[in-house]
């Protein structure tokens, strides 16, 4: 983790940059006490002048104000295992974050490539199912033996992660249970889940996005996801950051993820889990 931060931010001419970073360590005020981890997304700050240093401002404030919640970074890196390295290094020494997400597509070396085996606490979640339509065109191919490309993809990271030593804190990115169409009709889809679990059983944590702006369905994806305590991790961004564009963002945000972190226990609770204290 960054104990300091790089001394030329002081120095910034780019107003935009201070203020972003402003307005997110508000937000992370409110919301430290109802969240279990944070989640920014690279590209996002990556796309403004100033950004990454941006970025890494705002991981050292997490870390010295909530030294008890990781910092997880949404970038979705996967290349050659020399170029993933040096992800590897950009994500965890630098940007100092806990943990990252990576595209599988181009094989082991993408997982392997970001595994420093002084760092096995670490977490490397790969993408698997993801919540955007368009995955669907490529996640949800059959193949020759009748399994979809995802569950293929599912079954390739579980064994990476065996083979590293890293299952403990390895992970998938799963979609949340969602309605299916036509809106409103209370019909979800949670088979994804349910499959998903069946072939990794209690061995990888899951990253569901798709709750929130998305409309995922919390109840229905904590009872197919959840497989004992820290097995699930589920992410609302725009819904919870965007909650209020007023001078009440801050507490509007918090307001959000306070919801949906009781919603999270409710849903525990109906299910009949046991669990010390789930966050949005």
């Amino acid at each position: 983790m960054l104990a300091t931060f790089m001394p030329i931010l002081p120095r910034w001419k780019n107003i935009l940059a201070v203020d972003i970073v402003t307005w997110m360590e508000f937000i992370v005020d409110l919301t430290a006490p109802f969240a279990s981890m944070y989640k920014p997304q690279k590209a996002h700050w990556e796309a403004f002048p100033n950004g990454a240093f941006a970025l890494q401002k705002l991981v050292t404030y997490i870390k010295r104000r909530c030294p008890h919640i990781p910092v997880f970074l949404d970038c979705k890196r996967g290349d050659i295992a020399r170029t993933q390295k040096c992800y590897r290094i950009a994500q965890f020494e630098i940007d100092g974050v806990d943990g990252m997400n990576f595209s599988p597509y181009m094989g082991s070396d993408c997982m392997s490539s970001l595994v420093d085996k002084s760092h096995l606490e670490r977490a490397i979640v790969g993408l698997c199912y993801t919540s955007n339509p368009s995955a669907r065109q490529v996640q949800d191919v059959i193949l020759a033996d009748g399994r979809h490309y995802w569950e293929f993809m599912t079954e390739c990271i579980l064994g990476w992660a065996n083979g590293l030593g890293i299952v403990n804190n390895a992970g998938l990115v799963m979609a949340a249970v969602y309605e299916l169409p036509p809106k409103g009709s209370g019909n979800v889809f949670s088979w994804h889940l349910k499959r998903c679990r069946e072939i990794v059983g209690k061995l990888l944590w899951f990253l569901v996005s798709g709750i929130g702006t998305q409309q995922g369905a919390t109840e229905e994806t904590v009872e197919y996801g959840y497989a004992g305590h820290g097995s699930i991790a589920i992410n609302s961004s725009s819904g919870i950051i965007f909650a209020s564009s007023g001078e009440d963002y801050a507490k509007a945000a918090a307001s959000e993820a306070e919801k949906l972190r009781d919603d999270i226990n409710k849903a525990m609770d109906k299910l009949g889990y046991t669990y010390d204290l789930l966050a949005a």
